[in-house]
């Protein structure tokens, strides 16, 4: 394979980052430096002139591999399919499939969580929201809720992206604020059963799959070993905790300090005057 010499390097590293190339040139740039690269590595010992190039080469390399990233978050935020109206020799509007059927790798996962990337700009959104998330319990009565957390979470927004596991996890988030709701419903109506009810579900949501793999992608201690500050779902023990003991007002206050459970969400917390939030919007 043919390898650039000293002005074809420079040229390269002098060219803005911005240029725009063809496919064709961005794979024989790419193809020409990294084999100059590998060819480098195997002699071994490089005299300075060589030192030089593999200077160049080192540079030209870290940009193309930078701008190669950057085209593929682009492409996952911009995956469409064009529908056309059969026989009629026009173009329907434009859908936009929210599943792009791509998965980040390596160092993104810390970044972005793993699973599917979802595309926020999908004509499909609010209904793969739904069906991404339909194994997530919510309390009986919490119905009206669910429907806001799927709205919400399905709005469409064209230049972003999600992945699947993060989506989930904020999904489950709403979902355990709608427990402790549950909880404190069922303690105003004097309803043992149902306050027991939630706190079972309180207890187990400390190990629910949504957090578990969101801590695992990036790196954060589980919830059950977790502490404030230390972890995005640290508050999931301290309010199982709370119900536990049938301590209302730490419930209360665990959720005020969440961080994450919005009114809209937890209609009879925000209703009582011993929450920190109370009617604040």
């Amino acid at each position: 394979m043919r390898t650039p010499d000293d002005a074809e390097l420079d040229a390269l590293l002098r060219r803005p980052a911005t240029v725009q190339r063809t496919a064709a040139e961005e794979e024989r740039i790419f193809s020409d430096v990294w084999a100059r690269v590998q060819a480098t590595a195997d002699k071994g010992e490089v005299d300075a002139v060589d030192r030089l190039q593999q200077q160049r080469l080192n540079m030209i390399g870290d940009r193309e591999v930078a701008a190669r990233r950057r085209r593929r978050v682009a492409r996952l935020a911009s995956v469409t399919l064009v529908v056309a109206v059969a026989g009629s020799g026009t173009a329907a509007a434009a859908y936009i499939a929210t599943r792009t059927g791509e998965e980040l790798t390596g160092w993104e996962i810390g970044a972005g969580g793993s699973g599917e990337v979802l595309d926020k700009a999908g004509t499909d959104l609010r209904q793969v929201v739904a069906e991404a998330t339909a194994d997530i319990p919510f309390p009986l009565g919490y119905e009206a809720q669910r429907t806001w957390i799927l709205d919400n979470e399905g709005q469409p927004d064209p230049g972003s992206a999600v992945t699947e596991s993060h989506l989930r996890s904020t999904v489950a988030g709403y979902a355990v604020c709608t427990w402790a709701d549950a909880w404190v419903a069922a303690d105003n109506a004097g309803d043992a059963a149902a306050r027991e009810d939630a706190t079972r579900t309180l207890a187990g949501a400390v190990s629910w799959e949504p957090f578990l793999t969101f801590a695992a992608d990036h790196g954060e201690p589980i919830p059950a070993d977790s502490a404030e500050g230390v972890s995005y779902r640290w508050w999931l023990r301290p309010l199982a905790e709370a119900a536990a003991a049938d301590d209302r007002q730490a419930v209360l206050d665990t959720v005020a300090d969440s961080a994450t459970c919005r009114h809209e969400v937890i209609p009879v917390i925000d209703a009582d005057p011993a929450y920190a939030w109370h009617g604040v919007r």
